[in-house]
């Protein structure tokens, strides 16, 4: 939960499902009480309304009730939670404040105080608490007139992540006319010769709305660099074509940026055509995003000894947009919760965690000066760089296998068919390493067996012939437990 973002206003209920979703036990009375205030009765007011609020999701959110002594929150693993708390963050001050700010850029605080019948000195006093909020955006807030401060693509990229975060219900936020929006779209479509799928769609007109509404208080100012090299794509006139077939005119430097967002938010993601000539104006040019994969090649090749294949255009193309959408916006584009991934991989695995970091800090190192300033995006690279060497299979070969030894009462054919499947159910997951009979006990991690043998101190899995579901799940829960106990102990 993002504290910054809540006013004074906040309330208790979504304190109290941020403090109970944290408890693996859950919490007395008392301990509630400790935390978000208040008596009793309210609290026990607060329990039938989650109660109540969680019976739409079929039992995949459940509020757990003893008694009224002990509470606890259960929920299924991948439950989004979002779908809880958004609720709460748009009925605030402050996320109101901001959508405000978005739609009326020539109001002030005077006009927001009006709009929702209270006082300035109320209102000031909320908005105070956007500055820290702001602030590791890399937005300089001034709360007395309502602007916000920073680069023009900054400033856009935060709506964008903004509303984008925020209409998962699936509804329009802009005051732009949907419909409008569409016809540009279906434009896009009829210029550039494919369709586009629900989220490339939501992508492209979301975009659309947020230049059409910023361009009336500012116009995007764009380096003569990032310029010349979209000009040397032959296919940067299409957008040209596009927009005079939608009839909508924008200023010269709108249509570059309109070109980058096109090729940095995944809507020409598959298609060809498009790609390899971004690739090849992007090589003549040597660009900022192109001179940064550069320099990740030249790491995978010092960290992992690995070749990155620059003839893949889908490849090359897929991270030169990545850099590119990187320059975009400093910090988490999670506006709403500020999900710290770096603390999320590292809970699930501190090894892979730290080998991402080395790999991080390995192009920090060999970096040239003025590549420095755009590899500080710590929150938005970690997470690529995991995707990326997790694709490329370089952070299992990096970890010491768990060994396994495989023995039964059977024949070869056996052993070698559930080795195989296992390999096939997680070799994916975890670095896996097979011995046969001759291997001694102590020197492997675990024994599979059709049988019951004497292993000391090494775990013995006991499977049947044709292993059963169980047999998997009790598997699954070994290997995770060896690799969890192998990477915290590193």
């Amino acid at each position: 939960m993002n504290a910054n973002f809540f006013d004074e206003s906040l309330p208790k209920k979504v304190k109290l499902i941020h403090f109970l979703l944290e408890a693996d036990n859950g919490y007395t009375m008392d301990e509630i009480q400790q935390y978000i205030g208040g008596s009793v009765k309210s609290i026990s007011l607060y329990m039938k309304e989650l109660s109540e609020l969680f019976e739409q999701f079929n039992g995949k959110i459940v509020l757990q009730n003893e008694n009224n002594q002990r509470f606890c929150i259960q929920k299924e693993e991948d439950f989004p939670i979002y779908s809880i708390y958004l609720p709460y963050y748009k009925e605030s001050y402050n996320y109101q404040l901001i959508d405000f700010m978005f739609k009326y850029p020539e109001k002030r605080i005077e006009d927001f105080a009006e709009k929702q019948y209270t006082s300035t000195s109320t209102v000031f006093r909320y908005a105070k608490l956007l500055v820290p909020y702001f602030k590791r955006y890399k937005i300089g807030f001034h709360s007395f007139k309502l602007e916000i401060e920073a680069e023009e693509i900054n400033i856009r990229s935060f709506y964008y992540y903004f509303y984008w975060e925020s209409t998962r219900d699936g509804h329009w936020p802009f005051l732009i006319d949907c419909d409008r929006i569409m016809k540009y779209v279906q434009c896009f479509e009829k210029t550039y010769g494919f369709k586009l799928d629900a989220l490339q769609t939501k992508t492209l007109s979301f975009w659309l709305a947020i230049i059409l509404e910023r361009t009336k208080k500012q116009i995007i100012s764009l380096d003569e660099e990032v310029k010349s090299t979209i000009e040397s794509d032959p296919n940067f006139e299409l957008v040209s074509m596009w927009l005079k077939e939608s009839q909508l005119l924008l200023p010269d430097n709108e249509r570059y940026f309109l070109y980058r967002v096109i090729y940095a938010f995944g809507i020409f993601e598959g298609k060809e055509c498009y790609e390899q000539q971004a690739v090849r104006a992007h090589t003549r040019s040597q660009s900022l995003a192109y001179r940064l994969v550069e320099l990740l090649s030249c790491s995978l090749k010092e960290v992992f000894d690995y070749d990155f294949d620059r003839r893949n255009q889908n490849h090359l193309f897929s991270l030169i947009a990545f850099y590119e959408r990187s320059c975009f916006f400093w910090g988490n584009p999670d506006v709403f919760f500020n999900k710290s991934y770096i603390s999320e991989v590292e809970k699930l695995d501190p090894q892979i965690c730290r080998m991402v970091q080395k790999f991080h800090d390995s192009m920090i190192q060999i970096a040239p000066a003025e590549l420095l300033p755009h590899l500080k995006n710590t929150h938005q690279l970690f997470l690529n760089y995991y995707y990326l060497l997790d694709y490329y299979g370089l952070l299992l070969k990096s970890i010491q296998p768990i060994k396994i030894l495989l023995t039964d009462d059977l024949h070869r054919p056996h052993r070698l068919w559930l080795m195989n499947k296992i390999k096939t159910l997680f070799s994916n997951v975890y670095a896996l390493s097979f011995f046969d009979s001759e291997t001694k006990f102590e020197e492997v991690d675990l024994v599979i067996s059709n049988y019951f043998l004497d292993t000391k101190n090494t775990p013995l899995l006991l499977m049947k012939n044709i292993p059963t579901e169980r047999n998997w799940r009790n598997l699954e829960k070994i290997l995770y437990e060896l690799h969890r106990e192998r990477a915290t102990n590193k």
